[in-house]
């Protein structure tokens, strides 16, 4: 009975893989073909007896599923020629308990005509979503499957079930408005706008004109019919004030107004217009501390902390730099017209060491820069000309005999931050609290003395 049934079990597998419209081929480790289906051997113009069993560089020799064994992720997109017809494939390694033992290729069309019509229709120009220029980011693009990018994702789920006030904190570069924007794409308001402004970046004497409008004739210059703000344009949706930090104070009364009246003043008015608008915050500076020095107010850091969500840097979850480059490269593909397929081996390891203090912004930066300088598919990040990673390594080199006070120092640091560490139970936010220490400062500390 246990064999028919595992007959039985691995028949509809077979159906299933054996389908019409893909093909599907697997190697095991040593680069042997144990599975090709019909789809795929009708391609190859051969019998299963006559590929099974065959090495896949004998069998497919354009084929470089055998790389996928050694690179361990996912290849898509790429384009693969079997008897002088071209098709878009899909590497992606097979693994049994965390290790590599394996790989697949699957066509992803049946044929390349089937699969340039597609994506025409995909990329046909179309009506922009919720009014904003570009489309929104969603849950899709929270890439990373490491502990810390796990409860982000936990958080950003809870997070978009209400309409309560969000806080986003994190260097600059973790992705916080990707957070933002998949929270709001993924809330009942997803309907509705989302404006996102950057605080920091607006004049001072711009940025309540900018927030809250004006009416007609409100100052020398202004738009005849008045005009409304970004607060306004966010009404039924979403608005993110973007590093909230370097907002001056006399506009953090205002807003604290606007947050708790839930309607705002048009320079010029005389009635308010009332508002149904969810406010999200994000900021890479320490509020709390910029509220112990009298640069933020006490009052607005608690309205606008009633969800907080920390975004973590890129060290502190270095094992989804592979699912990061993966998309990237992808990403940067479809912006310069490049065809990289993946990343060499070697690169991989050097930005595994580095700490990127520019976070997953610095990421791309140094991809794009390595897919312009390379003359292959597979990026290999040494071309770049400037290459942090060498000064990081060099001024991280053990110090001589003469540098005991030096080693002293350090020494006395880590103790120090480890203490912290211990009695805040890893948060690193109230651990830089504790020291009096920026955050930025205390997570370049922790990755240099190694804790």
């Amino acid at each position: 009975m246990e064999i028919v049934t595992l007959e039985q079990s691995y028949a509809k597998l077979k159906m299933i893989l054996d389908n019409p419209f893909e093909g599907s081929m697997a190697i095991d480790e040593t680069g042997t073909v144990f599975f090709a289906n019909s789809f795929f051997l009708d391609i190859l113009g051969r019998a299963e007896q006559d590929v099974v069993g065959q090495k896949i560089w004998d069998v497919v020799p354009a084929c470089r599923l055998f790389e996928t064994v050694g690179q361990g992720y996912s290849i898509w997109g790429e384009t693969l020629t079997i008897n002088a017809k071209e098709f878009l494939v899909a590497r992606f390694p097979l693994k049994k308990d965390g290790r590599t033992v394996g790989a697949m290729v699957k066509t992803l069309f049946p044929d390349q005509s089937t699969a340039k019509e597609i994506m025409n229709k995909v990329s046909r120009p179309g009506k922009p979503e919720n009014g904003t220029k570009n489309a929104l980011c969603t849950c899709r693009d929270i890439i990373g499957e490491t502990p810390p990018m796990l409860y982000v994702k936990k958080l950003a789920r809870r997070a978009s079930r209400t309409s309560s006030t969000l806080l986003i904190t994190g260097e600059s570069g973790t992705g916080k408005e990707i957070i933002a924007q998949a929270i709001h794409t993924r809330s009942v308001r997803r309907e509705g706008p989302f404006i996102s402004v950057n605080c920091g970046a607006i004049p001072e004497n711009l940025l309540e004109s900018e927030l809250f409008g004006y009416v007609d004739g409100a100052f020398t210059g202004a738009k005849r019919g008045g005009k409304p703000g970004k607060f306004e344009l966010a009404d039924g949706g979403t608005i993110l004030l973007d590093e909230i930090g370097d907002m001056p104070l006399f506009m953090q009364v205002k807003l604290l107004r606007v947050l708790q009246d839930r309607e705002v003043w048009r320079i010029g008015a005389t009635a308010p217009t009332k508002l149904d608008v969810r406010v999200m915050a994000s900021t890479h500076t320490d509020l709390v501390q910029l509220v112990k020095e009298k640069r933020f107010r006490e009052d607005l850091y608690y309205r606008l902390n009633v969800l907080e969500i920390e975004m973590p840097a890129l060290r502190e979850r270095i094992e989804d730099l592979p699912l990061l480059i993966n998309a990237l490269i992808e990403r940067i593909n479809h912006k310069i017209g490049a065809d990289a397929v993946g990343l060499s081996p070697e690169s991989l390891d050097i930005m595994k060491k580095y700490s990127w203090p520019g976070n997953v912004r610095e990421l791309e930066n140094r991809l794009e820069q390595a897919i312009n300088w390379s003359d292959d598919h597979i990026v290999d990040i040494r071309n770049i000309p400037v290459r942090p990673w060498e000064e990081e390594e060099s001024s991280n080199l053990p110090a001589h005999a003469d540098m005991g006070f030096r080693d002293c120092i350090q020494g006395t640091e880590r103790d120090l931050i480890a203490s912290a560490l211990e009695q805040t139970k890893g948060n690193k936010a109230q651990a830089a609290r504790m020291l009096n220490m920026q955050r930025s400062v205390l997570y370049k500390k922790i990755g240099k003395l190694g804790l």
